[in-house]
């Protein structure tokens, strides 16, 4: 997935940096799948599409005081109860993956735009209104764009206060779990619901990313400040429990994910010999006593513990 601001400086425009990026990936695997990221709720000023937006005040999402509605004080957000503004959204999505080399979309922010707290922003009536535009959003793309293209969306989310499960669950092909086990989502009652909801939504045949931390994130200043080498070494005597993790849960379109950011330099493509291991097929799912988690595979048994944070894979 290429994401907002990609290839930057060297493009202008998000838009044509992933397509451009997208064709050399393919020269390198054509059967790769690239999905261009379009996020549902916050206006990037990055992308050309941009520009229309700003054009058109009408569209900004705005409180129920009528002031502009803005995250960190500067970037606009959809309006997806206003019809204009999903249709000028499919338009952008739909003109994109037209593309020989994009394989799909990622919906990104759908956990922002459901979060209860926005009632007191909008009030509930339009809170309401825009959660139903969320799915007429997702309906209207997958009737322009077809059932070949892949619809992507961000995602599962649980915290201590919520949990966000696959709430799309028509016209979607897949989800993303983006903070297993870092942010709110450290507790024993958030990593075991994320867990779970992994293997329900694998289950639905949903293909599920399970996105997960070495213990430090890109904002972390005392982590980010050690040498790349250093950082590694961290991942890599630290990708135990995540993977454990993952194992225990994932269903046959799991994919696994392991770094500390969104940009190349954050371990995007470290490698850890776990990775090159054979699992072989499981021979069980996921058993449960307490908050200790096992599953057997053909060549490997997987134990966790997730109250003490502990876990071990043995390869056989």
């Amino acid at each position: 997935m290429l994401e907002k601001a990609h290839g930057f400086p060297t493009y202008k425009y998000s838009e044509e940096a992933i397509l451009e990026d997208a064709k050399k990936l393919k020269t390198y695997n054509k059967d790769a799948k690239i999905v261009f990221y379009w996020n549902a709720f916050l206006d990037y000023p990055m992308y050309k599409a941009h520009n229309d937006y700003e054009a058109n005040p009408q569209w900004w999402l705005k409180t129920k005081e009528g002031e502009l509605d803005l995250k960190n004080g500067k970037i606009k957000r959809y309006d997806l109860s206003n019809n204009e503004v999903r249709e000028w959204w499919v338009d952008v999505a739909e003109e994109n993956i037209s593309n020989q080399d994009i394989d799909g979309v990622f919906f990104d922010a759908l956990i922002q735009v459901l979060a209860p707290s926005n009632k007191r922003l909008w009030g509930e009536e339009k809170y309401t209104a825009i959660k139903q535009g969320l799915k007429d959003l997702i309906k209207e793309t997958r009737e322009r764009i077809g059932k070949d293209k892949l619809i992507v969306y961000n995602g599962i989310r649980s915290t201590p206060t919520r949990n966000t499960g696959n709430n799309f669950p028509e016209n979607t092909d897949a989800i993303m779990i983006e903070h297993f086990g870092h942010f709110n989502s450290r507790t024993k009652e958030s990593m075991l619901l994320d867990i779970l909801e992994m293997e329900k939504a694998g289950k639905s045949g949903k293909i599920v990313v399970f996105k997960t931390w070495p213990g430090f994130a890109w904002v972390d200043k005392n982590a980010m400040a050690k040498s790349a080498k250093e950082k590694r070494k961290i991942a890599e005597n630290n990708i135990q429990f995540p993977l454990a993790s993952f194992l225990v849960g994932a269903q046959e379109h799991s994919y696994f994910i392991y770094n500390w950011g969104y940009r190349l330099e954050m371990g995007c493509l470290e490698w850890y010999p776990e990775l090159d291991k054979s699992l072989g097929k499981p021979l069980n799912e996921m058993q449960r006593n307490g908050w200790e988690l096992t599953r057997k595979y053909q060549h490997a048994d997987v134990w966790v513990n997730l109250e003490t944070k502990e876990a071990k894979i043995s390869w056989k």
